[in-house]
C-alpha cells in the first residue's frame, strides 16, 4: 500500500486531519452557548470563559452538525500541557476568533485523559497525515466527524487563516473536502486492520538477536536511552532488556540499561528536591524538562527502579523508588486512598516558573559565600540562563567532581541539604502547580502494579498494604452498571477502554502472586474473560481499544509507548492465565495474539517491548514456580528479591484447586515446585536448590 499515493489529494490542497469524540449522555445540546462550565475535567473547565461556544464530545453533536450541514472544529489537550494553555489563553481567548468559530462551526473541546480513544484515533491519522503529532491538537472535520484538516499548536494569526481557508473550501468545493476526508478515513482504517494469521507463528531466539542487534544501533552511546531530540524513559523498553540481558548473559545489554537508567537518576529528568520524574526533556542530553508530572510516569519508573535494584543491587535505585513514592503520597494523593492524574508543567502562566531561579535566588539559596561551589554543583553558567533570566538546577553526576573541588563527601552533603532548605522556603512562597484530579483506572493500576514492585524488591510493607488498600477503592469505585469505566470525577464517567482492563487484570495477578488470595486471581481472569467478550474484533485475533461507535474508525493499540500497548498486556495475562491453571485456551489466545504482530514488529521492537518480551517468554524456556505450603508467605518473599525473567512465581498457603496447586498442599511443611510444560520438578524446601533448577536466576 502506497500511503502518499493515497493522500496526494490532502498534500496538494495543503490540509491535514484530526478529530475527536467523547462520550456523553446528553440528548440535546446548545451550540450557541459555552457548554463547559457543567464538566469536571480541569482541562474542560480551563476553556469554560473563552468566548468560543464549546460544548463537550458527544452523538447529538453529530446529530445536530448533521442535521445543520456544519462543519466541527475538534481540539483534544489535557490540563497540564503547557502548549494548551498559551492556546487557551491566546488564541480561543480572542473575540474575532471566536466570531468565525461559532459563526462557522461547532466546536468541541475533549481532555484527552478522558477520551483516549478519541485522541488515539486521530492522533494516529494527524501522523499518518504529517508524520508528526502533539498537544492541543486541533481538528476541523466533515459533519459526521471525518477529519479534513489537523495541525497542532495555532498562533492567533495561524488559526485565523485556517479557520477561513476551510471556510472558502467548504463554499467552493465540498466535494473536494469529502474526498480528502474518505481518502484519511481509508487509510486509518487500513492501519486499524491487522488480519488473521493461519497458524501461530515459529518464535525463534535468532529473530530477537536480530532486532537487539538494530536496536543496539539506535542507542544514545554516550547519554542513555535511544538516540533521539527529546528524551522519554518508556520503562517498559528497560523492563524487556532487562529480562533479555539476564536471560542471554548479555553485558552490553545490561550495561546500556544501567548507564541509562544511572544518568536517568541523576538527570533535569528528576525532581531533586521534591521527587517524582517530569514527563520528558526537550534536548537530547537529559537536561532541561518539560515539566508536567504523571502518574502513569512515576508508576512505571517504580516499577523499573525496583526490578532494576534486584538486578544491581544499587542504593541510590532504592533511594529513588522511595522518593517517587514519597512523591506520589505527598502531592497526589486523594482522599480516598487513589492518585490524582497529573501535576501542571505551568505557574502563573509561565511553563517551569515553579521549579526556575533568578540570580538573587540563586544568590539567597547558596548564601553568596558558597556561591561558586552552588554554581559548579548545579551546572550554571550565569551568562547562559535558561529562559527569561531564569536558571534550571541541575546537580552534577560528575565521579571527579569532589576530586576537583577539594571537598569531601561529608561536606558536600551539608551543603546540598542547606541549598534545599532554602530552595524550599523560596517555594513555600509560590503559587504550586495544579493538580488534575480526576481518577484515571488504568493509571491508577500501574501505581498498583509499582508498589507491589516496590514491595517486592525492598521488603517495606507499608508499600504492600497501600496497594491492597488502593486495589480495593477501584474495585469498589470503578465499575458502573457492572461494566469497568476509564476515569470518574463526582458524578460523570467516562466508559472503560482496553487498557483498563489490561492494567486492572495485570494489577490482580500481581497482588495474587505475593499474597497468594485466591480472589486476587479470580479478579484477573474474570476482567480478562470480560475484555474478550467486550473488545472482540472478529477480523483479526486482538482486541479492539474501544467501543466507542461514534468513532470514525475501530482502534487497535499495539505500539508499547509510554504506556504499553493494552492488547500486548492481555496477551502477558493470558500467558499468565494459562500457565497457573493449565489451560490451553488461554494460551493459545496469547499465542494468535503474539502471532498476530511477529511481522509487523520486526526491525522496530524498541517500539515494542512487551510484545518483544511476549516473545522472548515463547522462544526460551518458562517456568512456574509455585510456593505451597503454611509458610508460603515467607518463602515467596525470599524468592521475590531475586529478579526472575521468563517466570512466574506464585504462591498458596492453604490447599487449593487452581491446577498448579492441587495435590501439593502439606500441612507440615512449605514446598517449592518449580514447573515447566505442565511437569513440575521435584519439591525442594531450601530455595538455593529450588532456584538451581532455572537457569536465569543468579
Amino acid at each position: 500500500m502506497n500511503l502518499k499515493t493515497r493522500f496526494i489529494n490532502v498534500k496538494l490542497i495543503g490540509l491535514i486531519l484530526l478529530i475527536v469524540s467523547c462520550d456523553s449522555k446528553m440528548n440535546k445540546v446548545d451550540i450557541n452557548e459555552n457548554q463547559l462550565d457543567k464538566e469536571t475535567s480541569l482541562y474542560l473547565k480551563q476553556h469554560s470563559e473563552n468566548p468560543i461556544n464549546w460544548q463537550r464530545w458527544s452523538k447529538s453533536i453529530f446529530n445536530t452538525s448533521e442535521e445543520l450541514d456544519k462543519l466541527l472544529v475538534v481540539s483534544i489537550g489535557y490540563s497540564s500541557c503547557h502548549w494548551c494553555h498559551v492556546m487557551e489563553e491566546e488564541t480561543f481567548a480572542n473575540d474575532s476568533i471566536a466570531k468565525i468559530m461559532n459563526q462557522n462551526f461547532i466546536n468541541i473541546k475533549v481532555d484527552r485523559e478522558e477520551n483516549p480513544d478519541v485522541d488515539q484515533a486521530y492522533m494516529t491519522a494527524s501522523q499518518l497525515m504529517t508524520g508528526m503529532g502533539g498537544w492541543p491538537l486541533n481538528v476541523i472535520t466533515l459533519p459526521d466527524g471525518s477529519p479534513i484538516y489537523a495541525g497542532t499548536y495555532h498562533t492567533t494569526e495561524q488559526w485565523d487563516d485556517i479557520l477561513k481557508r476551510i471556510i472558502r473550501l467548504k463554499r467552493d468545493n465540498y466535494d473536494g473536502l469529502k474526498e480528502i476526508a474518505n481518502n484519511v478515513k481509508n487509510g486509518v482504517t487500513d492501519i486499524n486492520t491487522i488480519k488473521k494469521k493461519e497458524r501461530i507463528s515459529e518464535f525463534n531466539s535468532e529473530y530477537l538477536k536480530i532486532n537487539i542487534d538494530s536496536w543496539k544501533n539506535k542507542w544514545d552511546i554516550n547519554n542513555g536511552g535511544d538516540i533521539a531530540q527529546q528524551k522519554f524513559v518508556s520503562p517498559s523498553k528497560y523492563l524487556f532488556l532487562l529480562n533479555y540481558g539476564k536471560i542471554y548473559k548479555d553485558i552490553e545489554v545490561l550495561d546500556h540499561v544501567k548507564k541509562t537508567l544511572d544518568i536517568v537518576s541523576s538527570s533535569g529528568l528528576k525532581d531533586f528536591v521534591e521527587g517524582g520524574f517530569y514527563r520528558y526533556t526537550v534536548d537530547n542530553e537529559w537536561k532541561v524538562p518539560h515539566f508536567e508530572k504523571m502518574l502513569y510516569d512515576q508508576a512505571q519508573l517504580i516499577s523499573l527502579f525496583s526490578k532494576a535494584y534486584k538486578v544491581f543491587s544499587s542504593e541510590h535505585y532504592k533511594n529513588i523508588i522511595k522518593r517517587t513514592v514519597s512523591f506520589l503520597n505527598n502531592n497526589m494523593l486523594s482522599d480516598d486512598g487513589l492518585f490524582f492524574a497529573a501535576m501542571d508543567a505551568d505557574t502563573d502562566g509561565e511553563e517551569g516558573k515553579y521549579y526556575s531561579f533568578d540570580y538573587n535566588e540563586l544568590l539567597e539559596i547558596s548564601s553568596e559565600s558558597n556561591l561558586n561551589l552552588f554554581l559548579s554543583y548545579f551546572n550554571i553558567d550565569i551568562d547562559k540562563p535558561w529562559e527569561n533570566n531564569k536558571y534550571l538546577l541541575l546537580p552534577s553526576n560528575n565521579d571527579n567532581w569532589l576530586e576537583k573541588n577539594k571537598i569531601s563527601e561529608e561536606e558536600l552533603n551539608d551543603l546540598k541539604n542547606k541549598w534545599i532548605n532554602n530552595i524550599l522556603k523560596i517555594k513555600k512562597n509560590r503559587t504550586k502547580p495544579r493538580i488534575d484530579d480526576k481518577i484515571i483506572v488504568s493509571w491508577n493500576a500501574l501505581a498498583v502494579i509499582g508498589l507491589v514492585d516496590a514491595y517486592e524488591a525492598l521488603k517495606d510493607k507499608s508499600y504492600l498494604d497501600q496497594a491492597k488498600q488502593m486495589f480495593s477503592e477501584l474495585k469498589d469505585k470503578s465499575f458502573r452498571r457492572n461494566k469497568l469505566v476509564h476515569t470518574y470525577k463526582e458524578n460523570q464517567f467516562q466508559e472503560g477502554v482496553l487498557e483498563d482492563y489490561a492494567f486492572f487484570s495485570k494489577a490482580a495477578m500481581k497482588l495474587f502472586q505475593v499474597t497468594g488470595d485466591i480472589s486476587y486471581f479470580e479478579f484477573s481472569k474474570s476482567i480478562i474473560d470480560d475484555a474478550i467478550e467486550l473488545f472482540n474484533d472478529e477480523n483479526s485475533d486482538l482486541l479492539v481499544y474501544s467501543k466507542n461507535e461514534d468513532l470514525f474508525t475501530k482502534l487497535i493499540s499495539i505500539d508499547d509507548g509510554v504506556i504499553p500497548s493494552p492488547n500486548s498486556i492481555i496477551s502477558e495475562q493470558l500467558f499468565n492465565i494459562g500457565h497457573v491453571i493449565f489451560d490451553d485456551y488461554y494460551l493459545d489466545l496469547s499465542n494468535k495474539m503474539a502471532s498476530s504482530v511477529v511481522e509487523i514488529i520486526d526491525g522496530n521492537i524498541n517500539s515494542y517491548s512487551v510484545w518483544a518480551n511476549n516473545i522472548l517468554n515463547r522462544v526460551e524456556s518458562f517456568y512456574e514456580i509455585a510456593v505451597i505450603g503454611p509458610n508460603s508467605n515467607s518463602v515467596t518473599d525470599k524468592i521475590n528479591k531475586y529478579f526472575t525473567p521468563n517466570t512466574i512465581v506464585v504462591q498458596s498457603s492453604i490447599d487449593s484447586d487452581i491446577p498448579l496447586f492441587i495435590d501439593r498442599y502439606f500441612d507440615d511443611k512449605t514446598y517449592i515446585y518449580v514447573c515447566q510444560n505442565k511437569t513440575c520438578q521435584r519439591p525442594e524446601t531450601n530455595i538455593d536448590i529450588a532456584l538451581k533448577q532455572v537457569p536465569y536466576i543468579n
